[in-house]
């Protein structure tokens, strides 16, 4: 098969030359544009040569090269498809758990898009009034707080997340119980605000809602101290919290009282 194909490439370019050959000697404009888009062919590289060549029956893929390639796509697909749905069952086992340990549980929600004007701050899910969803309920997922119901329809709401600059939650660090309040930055970070300087805070430590604003139960999971800056303000630190939930990958959400 190689052996074919070289021999016809030989061809093919000598063909090419005696065409410019005979154009140089009847010097026809007509036939120097016929002959210039197969040289650019040649010019780019065999490569170009070769995929023309592929799709010629007699010198392509054999029926049996194309039934392996057809398989081996199916196959791609196939496991390409098993693979999402063990991430999915896995994110389902973990809302079944956690769903489990809630006794203020409202309703599991499926995440069917963003809010295109703030892409990564609110969410919209697919239930609503008629699954019990109220407003200013809470939003959490296995990993950790995620926000809290801002607008309800019947069929559907829509979540305002921790990182939105509109957000704000009362919470303290689990170790040093220091209390704060904790906004968003419009991105992927926290802040945490109104915290002394008298106080040590240090980098790791975890953050916790206190349920002093009550909307947030007390006790969840908010995210962890990436950084202090005792410095930078005139009487609070600046203190930044990476939530526990990354907040732009939340597929599925539950739904609590608040």
């Amino acid at each position: 098969m190689l052996k074919k194909k070289f021999i016809l490439s030989a061809l093919f370019i000598l063909l090419i030359f005696a065409l410019l050959t005979y154009q140089s000697v009847k010097g026809e404009r007509r036939l120097f544009d016929f002959t210039l888009y197969p040289l650019k062919l040649i010019e780019q590289g065999g490569s170009y040569l070769l995929n023309l060549f592929d799709h010629i029956p007699f010198i392509g893929k054999s029926p049996e090269e194309k039934i392996l390639l057809d398989r081996l796509k199916k196959c791609e697909e196939e496991r390409t498809r098993y693979k999402e749905a063990a991430y999915e069952n896995e994110r389902l086992r973990s809302l079944i758990d956690l769903k489990s340990q809630r006794a203020d549980y409202v309703a599991a929600a499926e995440v069917f898009a963003r809010d295109p004007t703030n892409w990564f701050q609110i969410l919209w899910i697919n239930k609503g009034i008629i699954n019990g969803v109220a407003k200013d309920m809470v939003a959490v997922t296995p990993l950790g707080l995620a926000g809290k119901i801002h607008r309800v329809f019947n069929e559907r709401a829509n979540v305002i997340l921790i990182t939105d600059v509109n957000s704000s939650v009362a919470v303290r660090l689990e170790s040093s119980r220091v209390e704060g309040i904790l906004e968003g930055n419009g991105e992927d970070r926290c802040y945490l605000k109104y915290v002394s300087k008298d106080f040590e805070v240090e980098a790791g430590e975890s953050v916790i809602t206190s349920g002093l604003d009550g909307i947030f139960p007390e006790g969840l999971l908010v995210g962890y101290v990436t950084s202090v800056d005792r410095e930078g303000g005139d009487i609070f630190q600046q203190i930044e919290v990476q939530p526990a939930q990354h907040l732009n990958k939340v597929e599925e959400i539950l739904i609590l009282k608040r």
